[in-house]
C-alpha cells in the first residue's frame, strides 16, 4: 500500500510540476516569438536600408563616372585650345603661366642640336621632344614644358656667340 500511495504521490506530483512548467514553457515560448518577431522586422528593415544604400551608391559612381569623363573632355578642349592659341599669337604659356615666345624656344633649340624641325612657331610633339631631350640632358625634370628652369638653360642658345 505505501509503495501505491508513493506510487500515486509520485505521479501526482509529476503532474502537477509538468503542468506547472508547461505554463511557463508557453510563456516563455511566446516571449521568444515576439522577440524573433521583433528581430526578423527590425533585419527586414536592415536590408531595406542596405539595398537603398547601394542604389544610391550607384547613382553617384554613375555620376562620378560622367563627371570624370566631361572632366576629360574639358582637359583635352582646353589643351586643343591652348595649341591654337600658340599658334594664332606665336605665345607658348606653361600651365604657371610662363609665357615665352614659341619661335624663340624653337630657336635655342635648334642651334643647341635638338631641333631639326621648321622654325614655325608652332609647338608641337617634334618640339615638345626636343624639349624633353634637353631638359634630360641638362638634368632637369623631364616634362615637355618649357618652364622657368628648362628656359633659364635653354635661353643661353638663343643668340649663340660665333
Amino acid at each position: 500500500m505505501k509503495q501505491t500511495q508513493y506510487l500515486i504521490f509520485s505521479l501526482l506530483f509529476l503532474i502537477a510540476f509538468t503542468t506547472g512548467c508547461a505554463k511557463g514553457t508557453k510563456r516563455d515560448v511566446k516571449v521568444l516569438q515576439a522577440q524573433v518577431g521583433q528581430i526578423t522586422d527590425e533585419i527586414v528593415r536592415l536590408d531595406e536600408a542596405l539595398y537603398d544604400t547601394r542604389a544610391a551608391l550607384q547613382e553617384e559612381q554613375n555620376r562620378l563616372n560622367s563627371l570624370q569623363s566631361e572632366t576629360g573632355s574639358s582637359k583635352s578642349r582646353i589643351a586643343n585650345l591652348r595649341q591654337e592659341e600658340e599658334i594664332l599669337t606665336g605665345i607658348y604659356r606653361t600651365p604657371s603661366g610662363f609665357e615665352l615666345p614659341s619661335a624663340q624656344i624653337q630657336q635655342a633649340l635648334k642651334n643647341a642640336g635638338y631641333y631639326r624641325g621648321n622654325l614655325d612657331g608652332k609647338i608641337g610633339p617634334q618640339t615638345r621632344a626636343a624639349v624633353e631631350a634637353f631638359q634630360s640632358d641638362q638634368g632637369l625634370t623631364v616634362d615637355g614644358i618649357v618652364g622657368r628652369n628648362t628656359w633659364s638653360k635653354l635661353k643661353a642658345y638663343l643668340n649663340p656667340i660665333k
